[in-house]
């Protein structure tokens, strides 16, 4: 399965959403815990599960931006400017 860079995800009954994606290596890498204590780990694809069922609020998609900045990845943060306004 694909990942995309700002999708929500499980590994391990964490929640978490995918930072980068690595498909060479078919790697995600996963913030956990968007609140509080940023947790990072690079996780395989297929031990990943889709959590499309999760929905963002406004704060959450501006702490995504702020990620989207400090890792410089401007389509990103484009994406996410969309979905602040569906």
């Amino acid at each position: 399965m694909q990942f995309t860079t700002g999708e929500w995800v499980s590994f391990q009954h964490k929640l978490g959403f995918v930072l980068v994606k690595d498909e060479k290596k078919q790697k995600c890498l996963v913030q956990f815990h968007l609140r509080g204590e940023v947790d990072m780990h690079w996780v395989p694809v297929q031990l990943l599960e889709s959590r499309e069922d999760i929905r963002l609020t406004e704060e959450d998609i501006g702490e995504l931006q702020v990620m989207a900045i400090k890792i410089e990845d401007g389509q990103w943060f484009m994406e996410l400017e969309k979905l602040m306004y569906k």
